[in-house]
């Protein structure tokens, strides 16, 4: 009898092999590992026969994807090891291009890294492990053809920064040195992950929404980091003049809500839904009502709108289970915050994401749904946000 053909993935991540599961070899972060929010990383032999055309062109020192912390000496050597030339090249990229496109006050974010940031990043080498693998994302997207590459290093850098950062004490403190890097850290990971659904999304929607559904419980983590910390980073660290101008944007306790949320807002009233769905889709469309606010409050090609962050990081366990749960309510929703991505689709890290989101979600809940989808599909054909 012929032996039966061996199936197993062979170069799987290594967290699936531990699992003794199949890996569907997806880069940088497999379906499985993804469902199950684990951290993971392939073996650095098959990354090197994988990326082999792609990094011929660099220098040895150049592909290495260990930390900064824990530099590559060679066996058997008592020098000091050579610099990494990758992580000059990433560092540079992040002060002078990635930290300035996040926003149109270039200076102040270059004075928040050369001071505070940098010192926050020496004592959390979590941080600068995940702000380099921003900068390597960054350039995945402004480099095509080197597209590869510089998401396997942004893959590495930012599973060691999730070592790290897991490795620290968790302890919460109110002291600013302790709490601002890891709610700088918390951000920048979610605005990364945001970043990873967006620009490098799968054509199949049930598993980009459930990559979605995945940054939406990282995201929400920001504000389990913050804690009751809040005041002293707004008002005792270097980040005070931004998370300030952030909060008044957000701050609009019984704000009347615009045509369109009221719009959604009623037709969910009278779905006969259940006092606490119906509680949840208000409190979902109130806060989307203050992102929209926040974006459209500023000029078509200024900063980063608050809001783009502040609505995943103030939604409900409950509206994250009616997504899970693909509750068309809850997806109509969702293409409204479709619109605040779509207008700010010039941002690297969004790119067309809002487009996809809100075309994708038409097509998934068919014409019957088309009242509820008016003002997304409003948007798309002018680009615009009221």
């Amino acid at each position: 009898m012929p032996r039966r053909q061996h199936k197993k993935s062979r170069n799987g991540c290594l967290e699936c092999k531990r699992r003794h599961i199949k890996c569907d070899e997806r880069r940088p972060v497999c379906a499985q590992c993804t469902t199950s929010e684990r951290i993971c990383e392939f073996s650095e032999r098959h990354a090197r026969i994988v990326l082999s055309a792609a990094s011929s062109r660099q220098t040895p020192s150049s592909t290495t994807g260990t930390p900064l912390s824990e530099p590559a000496v060679a066996a058997g050597s008592h020098e000091e090891p050579p610099v990494n030339m990758l992580h000059a090249e990433l560092l540079c990229h992040l002060v002078t291009e990635t930290l300035g496109s996040l926003s149109r006050d270039n200076s102040h974010l270059a004075s928040l890294f050369s001071t505070e940031i940098m010192k926050c990043c020496s004592e959390a080498p979590y941080l600068l492990n995940e702000l380099l693998a921003l900068a390597a994302t960054h350039i995945s997207i402004i480099r095509p053809a080197q597209q590869a590459l510089y998401r396997h290093h942004a893959a590495q850098l930012q599973n060691h920064a999730l070592r790290f950062f897991h490795a620290t004490n968790p302890t919460p403190t109110s002291t600013p040195t302790a709490c601002m890097p890891r709610f700088l850290f918390s951000s920048i990971l979610g605005m990364h992950t945001l970043c990873d659904t967006l620009v490098f999304r799968d054509d199949d929607f049930n598993v980009f929404l459930d990559r979605f559904i995945h940054y939406l419980h990282i995201h929400r983590g920001v504000r389990a980091v913050i804690g009751s910390n809040w005041r002293v980073l707004a008002e005792s660290t270097a980040l005070a003049p931004t998370l300030g101008d952030a909060e008044s944007r957000l701050q609009a306790d019984n704000a009347p809500l615009g045509p369109e949320c009221s719009r959604l807002l009623a037709l969910t009233q009278s779905s006969n839904l259940s006092p606490s769905i119906a509680a949840t889709y208000q409190h979902a469309i109130e806060a989307l009502q203050l992102a929209m606010n926040s974006a459209s409050s500023l000029e078509p090609m200024g900063s980063c709108p608050p809001g783009i962050f502040s609505w995943p990081a103030t939604l409900s366990p409950e509206y994250v289970d009616l997504l899970a749960l693909r509750s068309p309510d809850a997806l109509a929703v969702l293409a409204h915050y479709g619109v605040v991505l779509h207008a700010h689709r010039h941002h690297w890290f969004l790119g067309d994401g809002g487009r996809y989101l809100i075309e994708s979600i038409r097509e998934y809940l068919g014409p019957d749904w088309a009242e509820w989808l008016a003002f997304p599909n409003h948007a798309l054909s002018q680009s615009t946000i009221p």
